[in-house]
């Protein structure tokens, strides 16, 4: 391809974006979590702090509100919490990414930025496709030269018995003054397994082996991996799809795990302590973390999740997917702990605090609304065996939080969230649970609600449910009810930085 043609790909997308801006329908938009200007997102890429600011890529199609040939758009932020847009990254302009700039990972070496990506070349015929790793390189964090020797990891570097039209998503890191990466990809047998490269200069790699494999028991594709150390372990992230339901874990169609041992960087065995779900919520895919100037491991979602269906496509809107909150992650106990950044409290305005208000049977409280806030919440449970939250209440449609003292168990119910949010699942579950015990006979909450999304962080961040819900604007009210006394604390703020 030309380098008019490139130029043309790049300009082309960014002139649209201008241009039909003013077409996106605003009753969706969300304050204060990053979206698309107009257009497609889903995963989150290149997540990095990068020279005093925090930037993230996306997978992004700006031509319209459904997935296609993959670009990178480009935000950024000195905070965490008020983002700036800036210019497609990249573009699908080169043989080797034809059909798209599949999601991977930043890195900062001798000041430069490289970006590690997936070429995605798909000419017609399952035959014919491949995925490859491709670098990027940019002297300011904005403006990328895609590297001449594209690609730098080609599918004859794969191991044999690898399925070569499934390996992508690279995750690029450094540790003892060698590069390596994570590469999402799947074995012959419809097993997912994550491979490990090294390298000596971002440029030229070798392959060191497979990390870890699904032995036909957990996904047929692993997706999105990321691997880094957290309180003396190692932590590996992916996303396996197509996962069959375990327990109150895995019932999204495609799914997010952890898994938690020691990696052997010589023999590439990983021992593995233990795996759990990362989220439990209906729309949490493809994490991707880094580490800051404060040492903190951050990590972002897209708060979506595949063959679901899409409200604001639905209804021609012009835009699609959201990301999390930013998430500081601490490891306790081999239980990873997902904690809002603390930058958010900066958004806090207008607070409203209520102590030990008596609840029995149903209660509302003067100043506790609205759709988009965060609250803070204590309940000690004292006599009562069922705990409840009604959420966006109002028009026949209410989000309905739960928790039961017997089994231990907290629920998130959006079967009344306003719009159909089924897709191709077989059986359509509008519910998801997940096992919490109380603290104390207590159970805390933050909670973050943002026009159409809830995310939510129980008992401090040991687990936590995120979900897109789709109200109307008048259903903001909040109603909390219990079956005997139950005592609560609670502060509420509202939050608006769009």
């Amino acid at each position: 391809m030309s380098l008019m043609a490139k130029q043309n790909k790049l300009q082309q997308a960014n002139d649209y974006i201008k241009n039909n801006i003013n077409k996106v329908d605003n009753t969706y938009r969300q304050k204060y979590h990053i979206m698309p200007q107009i257009g497609w997102m889903n995963d989150p890429n290149g997540f990095i702090y990068y020279k005093g600011e925090y930037h993230l890529f996306y997978q992004y199609h700006p031509y319209s509100a459904v997935w296609g040939p993959m670009h990178w758009a480009h935000t950024k932020s000195s905070d965490l919490i008020n983002w700036s847009n800036l210019d497609v990254a990249i573009a699908p302009d080169e043989n080797y990414d034809m059909s798209g700039c599949f999601s991977g990972s930043a890195i900062e070496k001798d000041g430069k930025m490289y970006i590690m990506y997936t070429g995605h070349q798909d000419p017609g015929g399952f035959e014919n496709l491949r995925q490859v790793q491709c670098i990027a390189i940019s002297e300011d964090g904005v403006n990328f030269e895609k590297y001449k020797n594209n690609p730098v990891i080609d599918t004859n570097q794969l191991p044999s018995d690898t399925i070569i039209q499934d390996f992508r998503d690279p995750k690029v890191f450094e540790k003892n003054g060698k590069y390596y990466s994570v590469i999402g990809s799947r074995y012959k047998d419809d097993c997912g397994q994550i491979l490990l490269y090294s390298s000596s200069d971002l440029l030229n790699w070798k392959y060191e082996g497979v990390i870890a494999r699904s032995n036909g028991q957990f996904a047929k594709m692993w997706e999105c991996p990321d691997l880094f150390e957290l309180n003396g372990k190692d932590v590996l992230i992916m996303s396996p799809q197509f996962l069959e339901p375990r327990g109150n874990e895995y019932w999204n169609r495609h799914s997010t795990s952890y898994m938690v041992g020691k990696l052997n960087y010589e023999t590439c065995e990983f021992d593995i302590e233990k795996t759990c779900e990362i989220d439990y919520g209906f729309d949490f895919y493809a994490p991707q973390t880094l580490i800051d100037d404060k040492g903190r491991r951050i990590m972002i979602a897209w708060m979506q999740m595949w063959d679901r269906n899409f409200p604001t496509n639905d209804l021609n809107h012009n835009w699609a997917g959201c990301m999390t909150l930013p998430r500081e992650l601490k490891l306790i106990d081999n239980n990873l702990y997902q904690m809002p950044v603390k930058e958010l409290k900066n958004l806090r305005k207008d607070e409203v605090s209520y102590q030990n208000v008596n609840i029995k049977e149903t209660k509302s409280l003067e100043g506790i609304k609205g759709q988009n806030l965060e609250l803070e919440l204590e309940v000690d449970m004292k006599d009562s065996k069922e705990f409840k939250m009604l959420l966006m209440k109002g028009n026949n449609q209410e989000t309905v939080l739960k928790y039961n003292k017997d089994e231990s168990l907290f629920i998130f119910d959006r079967s009344k969230n306003g719009k159909d949010l089924g897709g191709k699942e077989e059986t359509l579950r509008t519910y998801r649970q997940v096992n919490v015990d109380l603290i104390d006979n207590k159970l805390k909450l933050n909670i973050f609600i943002d026009t159409i999304s809830v995310e939510i962080f129980i008992n401090d961040g040991i687990k936590t449910m995120s979900s897109t819900v789709y109200p109307d604007k008048e259903s903001d009210n909040i109603e909390f009810i219990t079956d005997k006394n139950a005592s609560m604390n609670i502060k509420k703020w509202t939050i608006n930085t769009k």
